[in-house]
């Protein structure tokens, strides 16, 4: 008895003390369990990541917070982000809020596309999810929270190099990183040959939620993994094939290849998840193209049904839903949503002709772009108008249409993490009587 009743004790001693990987999943989550780890920080916060828009100031006054305490707090911004550079907003914030900030080096990496903060090296926080407005409220993404420390220990030696600018030896990983290269004798990552892997070694089934599938490698594995009889599922959001081939070209060809592939509208697919036999999974920032598996920096871990079943299983289930809620068709092939909809219901219908109906709040000017907004939320949908349509709407424009009532036609798309429709012709808007 007294020697069941020491197993008892020494087992339940184990998993007070384990390391937990937690799961939390977007926009279901919101940001609060970010805020509260960096609320929670008392030594040095590293922070990661590639795209900061202004929509997330709560994030950088929870950073400001921390920095009144004493708390170091490093943050290390992409350069130069698709479609344009970091926000000046962002920067001007978090320089005034006494944050040592820096860029990646130029030509280091393509991007440096990893979303990571590891606090008090004790946390380490990671997965797909950038600081923008949409990641919280209509994207779909998958982000860790874990304190084991291999892991905690690794993600801060990684943002140490990267803060220097050097190269750093990941030939003995715990995690998942990319560019999967050598240089020089450097074996930088391990990317590809994980999710090459993985793959290759499916026996039964593989479950697929992508943002992008382009990497010739592995669509060529993929079919291949049909034709040994595994049963292969694949689930992104739908894209204009002319304008987007980011995912929708490489999944047809999937489809083709006898892979099950269906679009999900919304949330807006994000993420970037590999589910092998029912029983492993990778999660993280890794997108399915040849730049993010060679020639950005990346970071994704495995996770398994044994070794982390909340957080493995909070996946599958969530997953699940995303299939039984997506459908087969690519709604930007399908026939114009007839009747009025509100703006606010406009992101529903992503990939769709739509006709909203708002008032609007506020208007912007920029560079290159002007704003019809019903929302003062920077991320909420927009109209957008480039300058060569200018002169054909009320003027002053877009002064003239502040408070206004309008309608709105025209297809709902998505453009830095913000849902808009392009509005080219005078045609596409007219002001509700």
């Amino acid at each position: 008895m007294k020697r069941l009743l020491l197993v008892l004790l020494t087992l339940l001693s184990f998993f007070s003390f384990a390391s937990k990987v937690e799961l939390y999943v977007q926009p279901d989550d919101g940001v609060q369990h970010l805020l509260s780890l960096i609320d929670g920080a008392h030594r040095s916060i590293r922070l990661k990541v590639y795209l900061w828009t202004p929509s997330r100031q709560d994030v950088i006054d929870a950073i400001g917070r921390a920095v009144q305490r004493g708390v170091s707090v490093r943050v290390l911004l992409e350069r130069e982000p698709a479609g344009g550079r970091p926000s000046m907003d962002v920067i001007s914030a978090l320089r005034d809020e006494g944050v040592d900030l820096r860029f990646s080096k130029p030509f280091r990496f393509v991007f440096v596309h990893e979303k990571s903060m590891v606090v008090d090296d004790h946390f380490v926080w990671f997965g797909s999810g950038n600081l923008t407005g949409s990641t919280f409220k209509a994207n779909r993404e998958y982000m860790i929270v874990s304190d084991r420390p291999d892991w905690v220990a690794e993600v801060a030696r990684v943002f140490d190099a990267d803060w220097r600018g050097k190269r750093i030896d990941l030939s003995g990983a715990h995690l998942v990183w990319s560019p999967d290269r050598t240089v020089r004798g450097v074996r930088e990552g391990n990317s590809r040959h994980v999710v090459l892997s993985l793959i290759d070694n499916a026996r039964s089934t593989l479950f697929l939620e992508q943002a992008g599938m382009v990497d010739e490698e592995v669509i060529a594995a993929l079919s291949n993994a049909v034709k040994r009889g595994v049963y292969v599922r694949l689930v992104g959001s739908p894209a204009d094939p002319k304008e987007n081939t980011y995912f929708v070209p490489g999944a047809e060809r999937l489809r083709k290849a006898g892979v099950h592939l269906r679009y999900l509208p919304s949330p807006y697919v994000h993420a970037k998840v590999i589910v092998a036999d029912g029983n492993t999974a990778l999660v993280g920032s890794i997108n399915m193209s040849q730049s993010s598996l060679d020639a950005n920096r990346e970071l994704g871990a495995v996770i398994t049904a044994a070794a982390e079943p909340k957080a493995f299983f909070r996946l599958l289930r969530t997953m699940e839903r995303d299939w039984k809620n997506a459908r087969p068709d690519n709604p930007f092939l399908l026939p114009p949503l007839q009747g009025v909809i509100p703006w606010s219901e406009a992101p529903k219908y992503f990939g769709r002709i739509v006709t909203v109906e708002g008032r609007v709040v506020a208007v912007e000017s920029r560079t290159g772009v002007a704003f019809l907004k019903f929302s003062k939320d920077p991320d909420a949908f927009r109209l957008v108008f480039f300058p060569r349509v200018y002169g054909q709407f009320e003027q002053p424009f877009p002064e003239a249409y502040l408070g206004k009532t309008v309608r709105a036609s025209g297809r709902v798309k998505i453009y830095a993490g913000a849902y808009e429709m392009i509005i080219n012709s005078p045609s596409q808007l007219e002001v509700a009587p």
